[in-house]
């Protein structure tokens, strides 16, 4: 598996990065033991770069990695933490569970205009302080829009940018697939380290797998692709893709979807945390609009009823 240079975080990456969520509770809820040892199979196999967030609940999977793993992989974690107290107890907690004593990269979550952003400074600060005190190695941002994707280059503190980029521009809030294109270049050439999220748009584009992975491993102006993956098969398929292999085995390509389930109270949590606008209350039940969800599951996340979930 090839690696490269990650901007100028100082940081080597593999082109694929492998996504935890998937194998996370908010998904498919495997044992830790079996997780760990998908993230075991795709180490050996050359992939050093894993993608996860205190939102995912799979920092505590990173952190049952073999030492000579976790203390040697690129690991990037996330929080919505907003404040330097809650955004000190995210990093705390995050350098717990992982078993860490530096994290390689850590991102404010999900923002979504420069508002949102202004309002997380005090916890871009807090970050920033653990980087100078050395827990903490690149600091940068995760987006849903083309707006924060802009604005990232601008600030000389974010090192890392993480865009939502898929062939059909599901997920992009703002914009299009091609105005993301072309803030992703100039953040590359700005010396970003840039890594795409959800390229197969939270598994819409399975029916288009392939290409939908080709379009991102090809894309010139980024250093790595995360895909979340939860089972051996689908390593080996998405490594031999971005070796320019022929996969020896194929993937399902059955479209996921969001179940709401019959017990349901309505109580809108879920409506307050969807990124994509795509639910809402209707006859005193969460509903979610197919055109809008990207099947990120912070709403299941959020559920005090756990009736949410991905079939």
């Amino acid at each position: 598996m090839e690696k490269v240079p990650f901007g100028k975080t100082n940081l080597s990456v593999s082109k694929l990065c492998f996504g935890t969520l998937t194998c996370g509770p908010l998904q498919a809820k495997m044992k830790i033991a079996d997780a760990v040892s998908v993230m075991e199979h795709a180490w050996d196999r050359g992939i050093n770069f894993f993608d996860s967030a205190e939102l995912y609940g799979t920092q505590g999977y990173i952190g049952n990695l073999p030492p000579h793993i976790r203390h040697s992989a690129v690991i990037t974690t996330k929080s919505y933490s907003d404040t330097k107290d809650k955004m000190t107890e995210s990093v705390e907690k995050s350098l717990r569970e992982m078993r860490l004593d530096a994290i390689p990269i850590y991102l404010l979550h999900e923002q979504e205009t420069e508002m949102t952003f202004m309002g997380h400074k005090p916890a871009l600060e807090t970050l920033l302080d653990f980087k100078h005190r050395g827990l903490i190695k690149s600091v940068g941002v995760s987006t849903h829009t083309i707006e924060i994707t802009k604005l990232a280059r601008s600030y000389p503190e974010i090192e890392v940018i993480f865009p939502m980029f898929n062939l059909e521009g599901w997920g992009i809030k703002d914009g299009t697939q091609e105005q993301m294109e072309q803030e992703v270049k100039l953040n590359y050439q700005a010396g970003l380290g840039v890594y795409l999220m959800k390229v197969l748009a939270g598994g819409k584009l399975l029916h288009r797998a392939r290409e939908a992975i080709e379009y991102g491993r090809d894309f010139p102006y980024s250093h790595s692709v995360a895909i979340g993956m939860k089972d051996k098969t689908e390593v080996d398929y998405n490594i031999a893709l971005f070796e320019n292999r022929e996969p020896d085995a194929k993937i399902s390509e059955v479209r996921r979807k969001m179940l709401v389930s019959f017990w349901c109270e309505g109580c809108g949590e879920c409506v307050k945390a969807c990124p994509q606008n795509a639910i809402s209350i209707v006859d005193g039940r969460a509903s979610i609009d197919p055109n809008k969800c990207v099947l990120c599951t912070y709403c299941v996340g959020c559920c005090p009823k756990e009736a949410l979930r991905v079939i």
